[in-house]
């Protein structure tokens, strides 16, 4: 795998992960107030609980299953994934539009914020829109992939932030969000349209050509992500929990929600740049075990350099800058803001796409259930006294511990010790320093 693709993988979770993080760091310059802003955290919430567990877990079963086919069927395989998954975010959206009420109550969040609706229209485009991505990475489309996820993720940003910078108002601004979607999913229709009618004009006989369309593809994608979807959506109750926890704690407090949502943020891009090296190991792995550990080693170690050392960085120097880019609004954010920061310590632990390529999926789900388990027992014993800390405290604690149990499953199952994939003494020096940082500034 190229160089280039594997960077326009990791440019593509970058710019939709800053897209966020420049909309969460304007809003406060714009005179937003923390209920509106609340608001607005409240739809991204949603929006991550309604579709993190199916997408993650087909978009996974996706990358495991289409190398393993011929070229041809690969291509009709790639048309399939984000058909389907367009299909079923339309109807998964209608059943959640009709039921908005009782959802919005099961979440904690209190009212339906205005212009859900809208919101609504923004993820119909943007789901089949993160599965395209990852059909680009396949196809080796490096320079395709960095424009269009570089041109939806300032789309997004351009659309909440220009229309409340003249004035209007939030329902307004999603407003223009979804109408920009609607010509997201235009593209996307467009594209798919014309890949089909490109494989069906080549000449008979000839390789890519696909004379009928294979139903055993759909059968294997959907056994594939089955315990991956499992899986996954138990990592959505673990991510879920904090943020329903602080409101059921708090009794829906949209400014308390906002302060939390505020702080409790990891490394910014991390999550960004950590899903885009698994989404370019992971194919790798499946095809040669000891060359995709070989390169799981190379990448991590690199990642090690710049973002430890960006998470001391920030640990260091926050204190003098957080409340001139947050305004004194988000103040109180801080402290839970640096705790955040350990989660870079397990982050960069990658047993989990060494545990995929080895095809122990079918119990994955146990391990998210133990660390949901493990935060909610913390939790309850913390947040008494800690407060908004404690709910931080829980999470990086469950974080650090599921991973460590993994890596133990991976050495008992599968006999590949940490050292195989993860440059160890690397790693311990710059957890070190990270605890440093945090006790002695």
């Amino acid at each position: 795998m190229s160089k280039s693709l594997i960077r326009a993988g990791q440019f593509a979770q970058v710019a939709r992960q800053a897209a966020l993080i420049g909309v969460a760091l304007v809003l406060p310059r714009l005179g937003i107030g923390r209920e509106v802003i609340g608001q607005w955290e409240s739809l991204l919430f949603l929006g991550y609980i309604i579709s993190f567990g199916w997408l993650t877990g087909l978009l996974q079963g996706y990358l495991l299953n289409v190398r393993l086919t011929r070229p041809a069927e690969a291509q009709q395989f790639s048309r399939l994934a984000i058909g389907g998954v367009a299909g079923f975010s339309a109807l998964l959206l209608l059943v959640a539009a009709a039921l908005h009420e009782p959802l919005f109550r099961l979440l904690r969040l209190g009212e339906a914020p205005p212009g859900w609706g809208y919101f609504f229209l923004f993820l119909l485009a943007q789901w089949p829109g993160l599965f395209f991505e990852q059909v680009l990475v396949v196809r080796g489309k490096a320079s395709a992939l960095a424009v269009f996820s570089g041109l939806s993720a300032l789309g997004l940003a351009l659309s909440i932030l220009v229309p409340l910078y003249y004035g209007a108002n939030l329902v307004q601004a999603l407003l223009v969000l979804a109408v920009f979607s609607g010509g997201k999913g235009f593209v996307l229709l467009l594209w798919w349209l014309r890949d089909a009618w490109q494989q069906q004009q080549i000449p008979q006989q000839q390789p890519g050509r696909l004379e009928k369309h294979d139903p055993g593809l759909l059968k294997s994608w959907l056994t594939t992500s089955y315990s991956l979807i499992l899986y996954a959506s138990a990592g959505t109750l673990v991510t879920a929990f904090d943020p329903w926890f602080v409101n059921y704690w708090y009794a829906g407090d949209e400014a308390i929600f906002a302060i939390f949502r505020y702080g409790a943020r990891e490394l910014p891009l991390l999550a960004a740049v950590v899903n885009g090296t698994m989404v370019v190991v992971l194919p790798r792995l499946t095809e040669d075990i000891s060359a995709g550990l070989d390169l799981l080693k190379s990448s991590s170690r690199r990642l090690f350099h710049w973002v430890f050392s960006g998470a001391i960085l920030l640990m260091l120097s926050s204190p003098w800058w957080w409340t001139i880019v947050f305004t004194e609004v988000f103040a109180d954010s801080l402290p839970l803001f640096r705790v955040y920061l350990f989660l870079v310590v397990s982050r960069l632990l990658f047993p989990m796409p060494v545990v995929l390529a080895f095809g122990f999926t079918r119990r994955l789900y146990l391990f998210s259930l133990s660390e949901l388990v493990s935060n909610i027992i913390l939790s309850l014993i913390l947040v008494p006294f800690m407060g908004l800390m404690g709910v931080v405290v829980s999470t990086v604690i469950a974080d650090i511990l599921n991973k460590v149990v993994l890596i133990v499953y991976l050495k008992i199952k599968a006999e590949i010790s940490l050292s195989r994939y993860v440059d160890v003494r690397t790693f311990a020096v710059y957890s070190l320093l990270l605890m440093v940082a945090y006790v002695l500034f």
